[in-house]
């Protein structure tokens, strides 16, 4: 496993930060977006294609096209909270596994803990004045779930209306709106999101009650979309030839796009302080900070594009065997890039809520069993939850009124409504656990491996994710 995570690293140190012409995080909205085309009975004509944004230099009344401004929403604001999601996964603690104390009377340094530490929240106690410990991690996730829906198995849908491709082109009152209009094409997503990362990591003991510290990672993320997408003929049912198709002159209503890329590079550096204000026995209290900078390219998925600034409150204690922790702060965060086409303003990066609390066990003397539970409740963020949109036939140029088919109440396609995914406003409230264990092969050396999992269905999610890590301490 080590030997896999440092031929990652060099991997990843170098290969460049690069992916698509507008980036990764693009990858997804402009797949649905921009490259859903249907061909049409006559390849040509104004309408073919008109089930994306458009295609203005195709000439005729396509230069008028106006996309259905909810649709695209909809995919921006998943494309939005998958950006901001991806990149924001917890790094580990920095701190050393080894922390000391000095004692005047022996006038040399003594362990001031048994436990190797926690692994996904932090312990007050410090590493020592004047000493140092450094390592690295390696960390794979790969997202299986997202806003409660499964990634792979195409059930994250959008529904895209056929554009206004006519009413726009011509002045009142020549125009008539298209019947053809009326089609929809549903999009059925399947992806695949992989990150894998190594993440240098230093601390160092300016006093015995003052410590600083530093995580660089490195990045490798990729993406594999597939779309099945789906012309539903809400009103051209029974056109001969048929007026949306994806093979011109030819009856075919399902087509698979698909696009992949992957991009690697540094991501968000996250400067860390700490300092144990109270010390009384095995009891420590500490304040600390996290300062994260943007470091990460956001448009490839690196980074989450803003800074970010941790403020919290350490306790720790332990007795015999088994140490406590729990730490408790808050996160404020700049908004990073927002989408003008998001209706809710407080999209981009979220202020956060953050609290954690853990055990670890001393099974010997060499090894340290850990458990966490880390929690973050995003303010403002939103939740991606299934919405209803109902799209009606449409009486126009093109249809025909008066067909049975079409008008019947009592119609499947007339009315029919659509479960899609949308932007809700509110907190998203994110739960994990983790267990794992440190490892003490010789001298100041730790090796170490955890596993990371969710509590809840919130959110972007990995079923298990994995890492592994070597400790060494000065």
């Amino acid at each position: 496993m080590l030997q896999r995570s440092m031929l990652v690293f060099a991997v990843l140190i170098g290969a460049p930060a690069t992916s698509m012409a507008q980036g990764l995080a693009h990858l997804v909205p402009d797949l649905i977006l921009n490259k859903i085309v249907s061909e049409g009975a006559n390849p040509g004509a104004p309408h073919a294609g008109h089930f994306t944004l458009g295609n203005p230099t195709s000439g005729g009344s396509q230069a008028a096209s106006q996309a259905d401004r909810a649709s695209i929403a909809a995919v921006e604001a998943f494309g939005d909270r998958f950006k901001s999601q991806f990149a924001n996964v917890p790094l580990g603690s920095s701190t050393g596994g080894f922390t000391w104390t000095y004692d005047p009377i022996a006038r040399t340094y003594v362990r001031s803990s048994s436990s190797f530490g926690p692994a996904f929240a932090e312990r007050a106690s410090t590493i020592g004045r004047h000493r140092l410990s450094a390592g690295v991690n390696y960390q794979h996730t790969g997202f299986d779930t997202f806003g409660r829906k499964n990634l792979g198995d195409g059930s994250i849908t959008f529904f895209l209306p056929h554009t206004d491709c006519c009413n726009a082109a011509l002045p009142p009152p020549s125009f008539e709106v298209p019947g053809l209009e009326g089609d929809i094409v549903q999009a059925a997503l399947r992806l695949r999101a992989t990150s894998d990362t190594v993440a240098a990591f230093a601390n160092f003991g300016l006093s015995d009650r003052w410590d600083v510290g530093l995580a660089i990672p490195v990045t490798r993320a990729r993406l594999e979309a597939s779309v099945d997408a789906t012309i539903i003929r809400l009103s051209t049912a029974t056109s001969n030839p048929p007026v949306h198709t994806f093979v011109a002159n030819q009856d075919v209503v399902q087509k698979t796009f698909t696009e992949s890329g992957d991009a690697s590079g540094i991501g968000d550096i996250v400067a860390r302080t700490k300092y144990a204000f109270f010390k009384r026995g095995s009891a420590n209290v500490a304040a600390a900070a996290d300062l994260r900078l943007p470091t990460g390219d956001e448009e490839n998925l690196l980074g989450i594009g803003a800074t970010q600034a941790k403020l919290y409150v350490i306790a720790s204690t332990g007795q015999d065997r088994f140490a406590e922790h729990v730490n408790v702060g808050y996160t404020v965060s700049g908004k990073g890039t927002l989408d003008p086409l998001i209706a809710f303003s407080s999209l981009g990066a979220s202020n956060e809520f953050n609290y954690a609390g853990g055990v670890e066990m001393i099974a010997n003397p060499r090894l340290t069993v850990l458990g966490d539970i880390v929690g973050r409740s995003l303010i403002d963020a939103g939740n991606l939850v299934d919405s209803t949109r109902t799209f009606q036939y449409r009486i126009g140029a093109g249809a025909t009124a008066a067909d049975p088919l079409l008008t019947s109440s009592t119609n499947p396609l007339t009315g029919q409504p659509y479960q899609q995914l949308a932007l809700t406003p509110g907190t998203l409230n994110l739960l994990l656990g983790s267990v794992g264990a440190k490892y003490n092969v010789t001298g100041s050396l730790l090796l170490s491996g955890n596993l990371l999992f969710p509590l809840n269905r919130n959110g972007l999610r990995d079923r298990l994710t994995y890492t592994v890590g070597i400790d060494y301490a000065f």
